[in-house]
């Protein structure tokens, strides 16, 4: 009995080294904000963040020449989203789109994929915090056939809390285990 607990202890041990050296590695890995953005068919928002990403995505739009973009996770109506983030409305109703089915980052990347089809898009930037955009960047690259560029922005929080940290990696490692078993079959 005491080497089962040896040997319990050992690989429970060695769990926890790894989650934390991955977590570590997770942290570290947060990409900064891109200086250089290519030409691009459509910019992606994934809302969240109380309208930071959006108000970003906006930005893109109004002083480049991206003149396409789908906010995948709208909750709201198009007008209150306007009114709130001050949106101009000849911009919004020229170039922007919204989606209203996805819940989750899984069925955002599902929402982008329909909507870039109907709509012959195969380049994107894809907006998104920059504690969201490695698990959003892995999803959209299993699920689209885009090009995509990242474009994060920076989590409201200068100190990102341990437990959003945390959090953030736990659904980052479900879905790579999600897809490796996916495509294994």
């Amino acid at each position: 009995m005491l080497i089962f607990f040896k040997r319990f202890n050992f690989v429970l041990l060695i769990i926890i080294v790894s989650l934390t050296l991955g977590l570590i590695n997770f942290k570290n890995s947060i990409p900064d904000e891109p200086l250089n953005l290519k030409s691009s068919d459509a910019v992606i928002v994934l809302t969240g963040d109380r309208g930071k990403r959006i108000e970003k995505g906006y930005e893109l739009i109004f002083k480049t020449n991206f003149d396409k973009m789908f906010i995948s996770g709208v909750g709201g109506s198009k007008t209150v989203l306007q009114k709130i983030l001050g949106l101009d409305e000849n911009k919004v109703d020229c170039c922007i789109e919204f989606g209203y089915k996805a819940e989750n980052t899984y069925q955002n990347a599902v929402e982008v994929r329909l909507w870039s089809l109907e709509n012959n898009i195969n380049s994107i930037i894809l907006v998104t915090t920059d504690l969201h955009m490695q698990r959003s960047l892995f999803l959209f690259q299993q699920i689209t056939n885009l090009d995509i560029q990242p474009y994060p922005v920076a989590y409201k929080d200068t100190v990102i809390p341990l437990e959003k940290l945390f959090s953030e990696y736990i659904k980052y490692l479900i879905s790579r285990i999600v897809f490796i078993k996916k495509y294994e079959d």
